[in-house]
């Protein structure tokens, strides 16, 4: 079950790497169905943002244990899509995402700091 996440985001197509960046995406949905498929994410939602003038403009968050997700990010396969993606879309970021009972153990130790 998954207690964790992985927010995979950019910001926006770097100029010029529009056709790469269809590619690409089409590529990191192939990756990502390969590992639920496999067992390696317990599922993963891409999430495109509308016009707000934020940073933030799409991400897909996969969930699954942490450990699963250390064994996905640190995989050679993660790492070539990671640093395609850094030469097609500025903003590409991978963060750690704390989901489910993990996110509510953060807040309370908010609330107590």
């Amino acid at each position: 079950m998954a207690d964790a996440g992985l927010l995979i985001g950019w910001e926006r197509v770097v100029p010029g790497r529009e056709t790469h960046a269809v590619e690409l995406w089409g590529e990191m949905l192939v990756y990502l169905k390969t590992l639920h498929a496999e067992g390696h994410i317990d599922r993963f939602e891409p999430v495109l943002l509308g016009a707000h003038g934020g940073q933030l403009n799409g991400f897909v968050l996969v969930y699954a244990s942490q450990e699963r997700l250390d064994a996905v990010r640190n995989s050679e396969a993660f790492l070539v899509l990671n640093v395609r993606a850094n030469k097609t879309l500025d903003g590409f970021m991978v963060v750690r995402a704390h989901v489910g009972e993990e996110a509510a153990r953060i807040l309370r130790l908010y609330a107590t700091a």
